[in-house]
């Protein structure tokens, strides 16, 4: 019986080769055994060669996985390579990063998946409510509109507003100066507009003739006629000094007032004031605007319209109140229309947009150039981190295998001893 276990433990040792080289101190035991007189029973043996073929397995799988990363570089003896140095993702990490950008870029991150992402109910949905809340926080916040730019990196966005209208009223000056200068009034401006200006001319006359008396009735209106009326009787010399005799001691210009202002008040100097304003009216529809605008300096005129133009907006006024002044009143609309619209609009123009984007993107490129420059080190870290149970699982099924074929082995030499 001896003799028959030895011969069997021979010819397993033979098959086995190097994989099983274990197996040599578990037979060495057995003879150790044998020649001290104590014989294994078959349920030992069975149990003794499951345990080895599963420490087998268990270090097989666990050095198979050691030798995907390590050793990180190649190791040489001399100047002879040693065998399977460097790991396998080390040697081909170039190889796996340009694989796995172009898995990504045809497989994973295609234009239609992301299509289909942009297109799903849920997401859109998402997106939407996202979008409400964060522009309710700006609608309903106490920022001012100069702040709100300046947060989007625009800042004296009042200052540059009136740059930019200063600048548009002279480019307009000029272009209306230069179109215009050729042309005459009449002929340029609308029909209604000179209706309009001509009826305007009796309460023109009206407000020319109120002003005069109420001038003429005050206080200035007298000290302008007495210095007028004693200038007058100055220039003319013992004439004048005549003319101051006979009148005494009232005052000339307590005579020439009153008159004055009878004469300003009668219709007949209104309807000749009507007749004057009228003609000039006509004279002036007749020239070229040329002549009009070179009355005044193109300075002036630029001038004023923009202190016309900057009084009546009042930009920094504009920009100084919060943002909820403006907004609030169209808060439902914003949220409820125009954020859903715009949201609509924008996701079929990214989707428009997609497969070029992305081919210019270059996906594949990008994430081999990441992976290249992960060191070999943290490349592991991150395949160990996310497969760590699994290969954990591939060791216990490895010392599973092995104790299996132990067992078997076992079986087998028992079952047909030679």
């Amino acid at each position: 019986m001896g003799d028959a276990i030895q011969k069997a433990a021979h010819l397993i040792a033979k098959k086995q080769k190097v994989e099983l080289m274990p197996f040599h101190l578990g037979i060495s035991i057995i003879f150790t055994y044998m020649e001290g007189g104590h014989m294994l029973n078959d349920f030992w043996l069975i149990l003794f060669m499951g345990i080895i073929g599963a420490v087998i397995g268990s270090i097989t799988n666990a050095v198979a996985i050691r030798m995907l990363f390590k050793p990180h570089e190649a190791r040489y003896i001399g100047k002879w390579r040693i065998p399977f140095t460097p790991g396998l993702i080390p040697k081909r990490r170039a190889e796996l990063a340009k694989q796995v950008g172009k898995i990504v870029d045809e497989q994973l991150l295609t234009p239609e998946t992301i299509e289909q992402k942009l297109n799903e109910p849920e997401f859109r949905s998402e997106m939407e409510l996202f979008l409400q809340a964060e522009v309710k926080k700006w609608i309903q916040s106490n920022m001012t509109v100069t702040e709100f730019f300046e947060k989007v990196h625009i800042p004296e966005v009042g200052l540059k507003v009136e740059a930019k209208i200063n600048e548009w009223i002279g480019q307009k000056y000029n272009s209306i100066k230069d179109f215009y200068s050729d042309q005459i009034v009449k002929e340029s401006l609308p029909v209604e507009w000179l209706d309009k200006i001509e009826n305007k001319i009796p309460e023109v006359s009206s407000y020319i003739l109120q002003k005069g008396i109420e001038y003429f009735s005050g206080e200035a209106g007298r000290y302008r006629v007495k210095r007028m009326t004693n200038n007058f009787l100055a220039e003319r010399g013992k004439f004048g000094g005549m003319i101051q005799k006979v009148l005494g001691n009232t005052s000339i210009e307590d005579k020439i007032r009153p008159e004055m202002i009878k004469f300003l008040t009668s219709p007949g100097t209104k309807d000749l004031l009507n007749v004057i304003l009228k003609d000039e009216w006509n004279k002036i529809i007749e020239w070229k605007w040329a002549g009009v605008i070179g009355k005044f300096s193109d300075e002036q005129v630029i001038n004023q319209a923009k202190t016309f133009i900057d009084g009546q907006l009042d930009i920094q006024m504009i920009f100084n109140k919060p943002v909820s002044v403006y907004a609030l009143p169209f808060e439902k609309k914003i949220t409820d229309v125009l954020i859903p619209g715009i949201m609509d609009k924008g996701i079929m123009k990214i989707i428009v947009c997609i497969p070029e984007f992305m081919k210019k993107l270059k996906i594949a490129d990008i994430v081999r150039q990441q992976i290249e420059t992960f060191s070999i080190a943290r490349l592991e870290m991150i395949v160990l981190n996310i497969t760590h149970r699994e290969l954990k699982m591939i060791t216990l099924l490895g010392a599973l295998l092995g104790g299996l074929i132990g067992v078997v082995q076992a079986l087998i030499v028992t079952a047909f001893p030679t």
